[in-house]
């Protein structure tokens, strides 16, 4: 028998008590994850049609792409987006020093994963074209010869 005011001691928890074991937060998580799968899955199937880049988007693309990383002197870009057969000294704007002012890409013409665009640019002030030979690899439309 305990004397009397002195404290009982903790016989800690009760085995057979309450747990603290709920499946509430794992099933909340996973009601989260279903509605964020079902979004996604639902924004592709209802996506508006025409989101699709055709072969000439991807040309124009690949021609402002490779103007844009001229202008930067940005060497590791200019050589991803150039075929790896044509070196970069014989390469479009090899030989012109400066910024180049991307005026137009016309006359696009796609033949399988082949294609030739006229690129009109401002170099030094002035306007020249020069038609560019653009080839698929990958899915990805580089500068190349052909």
């Amino acid at each position: 028998m305990a004397k009397r005011g002195a404290p009982e001691p903790d016989p800690g928890p009760d085995p057979d008590g309450p747990t603290n074991n709920s499946m509430g937060p794992f099933l909340g998580a996973l009601a989260v994850l279903v509605v964020l799968v079902l979004i996604v899955f639902g924004a592709q199937i209802f996506s508006p049609p025409g989101d699709e880049l055709t072969d000439d988007d991807m040309v124009r693309r690949a021609v402002t792409d490779y103007v844009n990383a001229h202008n930067e002197n940005d060497e590791p870009i200019l050589d991803r987006l150039r075929c790896a057969d044509l070196p970069a000294e014989e390469a479009p704007l090899a030989d012109v020093d400066g910024r180049v002012e991307l005026q137009a890409t016309q006359n696009i013409s796609v033949d399988g994963d082949r294609a030739t665009v006229d690129v009109r640019a401002g170099i030094d002030g002035e306007p020249q074209t020069e038609t560019w030979q653009v080839v698929r690899i990958d899915d990805v439309w580089r500068v190349c010869r052909f």
